[in-house]
């Protein structure tokens, strides 16, 4: 049984006519549907988020696994040239400023 704000029940409201038992009961109905209905949209949306932020994290540690890995590729290639760690480090920053903007782009921020 759910909870009502009615000062009676509806079920044993004396006093009141057919008509007004009637118009509580759909008032009642309404409300216990919004809320119903908005206890829905907040879980869906609680969902989405969870959702979202696993989805960022997830094209956070590729992204992070690719530069690191170019970078450590890079690097061992370039032995002990500075010029060569030069070009390495070019390359790694374009790597995440490309991914930082699909990020920002696919996550909003």
């Amino acid at each position: 049984m759910s909870m009502s704000n009615l000062p009676a029940r509806l079920d044993d409201a004396g006093g009141i006519s057919a008509r007004q038992v009637e118009k509580a009961k759909r008032a009642q109905a309404s409300t216990e549907l919004e809320v119903f209905r908005h206890a829905l949209e907040s879980r869906a949306l609680a969902d989405i988020d969870a959702l979202d932020s696993q989805s960022l994290a997830d094209a956070s540690r590729a992204a992070l696994d690719a530069e690191i890995g170019l970078m450590d590729y890079g690097l061992a290639r370039a032995g002990q040239s500075a010029a060569k760690a030069a070009l390495v480090a070019q390359h790694v920053e374009r790597l995440a400023t490309i991914n930082n903007r699909r990020i920002t782009r696919r996550f909003g921020g």
